[in-house]
């Protein structure tokens, strides 16, 4: 009866054993077996086809993770295993990434077991290994497509946020000046002035009248950079020149409010520019410049070249930009907090068309700011300019 029971016990161990060899065989997994020591006992196939290709099973017992992967990636799974072995916990799925010499790095998902005897007894971890790699590239490439969604609808709602903000400024930028025009043609009409006095209302009109056709023509041009047809009529012409007439025109204002407005200017070499749009350039910078520098400050253009560029810098003792808002001054429609909380006069729109304007030129704008401490904003332009980006033509 004994020698019956052994027999059978004997073929029952070889029958798992057959089973076990099949499985192993069979399987995909990466399946292997480690003593205490996490010494290889045991790998299967798809263990050495996924981490040891052309090495035989044989040769493998012994070694640790040290002797196939990274030292990273070793230490951390003997760490893992030797874990195992102290609580007996097992570790199921955890998801790592395995890194090894001459292969590409792949992702896993992995799960731990103490390897037992037929007493119960701790003898080492057994260990599957999944390939999670395309799982993983696809959650990353999800994840980022997300987070790119997510910061686009941010943009699209934050652009309605300015376009809003926009409306609200163009509708008392015209209804301000409209109002002083029709105010002061009523008086004209009723009081029938002559003399210094309807000079004075005619003045005011003109000026007014002056403002309101510089808004339309921001929002056409910015219309027609966002339609890509933002015309330019390139010609040979002198920076200083413009640059003179640019400074003379905000003389009375930078006077009025005591500022001392100064040009510098080196030997700059006729360049192929739009001389129309580089003085309404210059005039943007100028006017934020002369608009931003408290009374009795100072406002300086200064022109020159450096290597192959022609720069023009415009420097003020002003205000400065707060860093959360130097990102993003070169945006259609923003305004910094200060020119909002103060009311001071503007539609967000001359920082961007003095951009799109650069970079028709194929030019480059910079600023240095900082609160408290005035502004240099700083346009580079090729002195001998590639083709420009923009359809060339004569400007509107």
């Amino acid at each position: 009866m004994v020698r019956v029971d052994l027999e059978r016990r004997r073929e029952q161990r070889e029958l798992e054993l057959a089973c076990m060899s099949n499985l192993l065989s069979a399987t995909e997994e990466r399946v292997y077996f480690k003593d205490l020591q996490s010494r290889f006992l045991l790998v299967n196939a798809g263990w050495i086809a996924a981490y040891a290709p052309g090495r035989a099973a044989e040769e493998l017992i012994g070694k640790t993770d040290f002797d196939v992967f990274s030292d990273q990636h070793a230490s951390a799974a003997f760490q893992d295993e030797q874990q195992v072995i102290r609580t007996g916990a097992p570790v199921i799925g955890k998801v790592e990434l395995e890194t090894y010499a001459g292969q590409a790095d792949t992702w896993v998902s992995t799960t731990k077991m103490p390897l037992r005897d037929e007493r119960g007894e701790i003898i080492g971890t057994f260990g599957i290994s999944r390939d999670v790699t395309a799982q993983i590239s696809a959650e990353i490439v999800l994840t980022q497509q997300a987070a790119q969604l997510r910061a686009h609808n941010e943009s699209l709602r934050e652009l309605d946020r300015l376009k809003d903000e926009f409306i609200d400024l163009v509708s008392h930028e015209l209804r301000t000046p409209l109002a002083s025009i029709i105010g002061f043609v009523e008086v004209l009409r009723e009081e029938g002035m002559s003399g210094p006095d309807a000079d004075q209302c005619v003045e005011v009109i003109e000026r007014n009248a002056t403002r309101l056709l510089r808004l339309v023509a921001d929002l056409l041009l910015l219309s027609q950079i966002q339609s890509g047809k933002m015309a330019m009529d390139f010609r040979s012409a002198d920076l200083a020149h413009i640059a003179v007439g640019a400074v003379e025109q905000l003389r009375p204002e930078a006077d009025r409010k005591r500022i001392d407005l100064v040009l510098s200017a080196t030997g700059i070499p006729p360049l192929a520019v739009d001389p129309r749009r580089i003085a309404q350039l210059l005039g943007n910078l100028l006017s934020n410049a002369v608009k931003f520098t408290p009374d009795g400050g100072k406002v300086e253009v200064r022109l020159g070249t450096e290597g192959d560029e022609a720069v023009l810098a415009v420097a003020d003792s002003g205000i400065g930009i707060p860093a959360a808002d130097r990102e993003r001054i070169f945006d259609r429609f923003f305004r910094t907090a200060f020119a909002t909380q103060q009311a001071i006069q503007g539609t967000g729109l001359g920082l961007a068309i003095t951009k799109a304007i650069v970079e028709a030129h194929n030019g480059t704008i910079a600023v240095d700011s900082d609160e408290g401490r005035g502004s240099t904003f700083t346009v580079r332009l090729p002195l001998q300019p590639a083709v420009s980006r923009c359809a060339a033509g004569s400007t509107p």
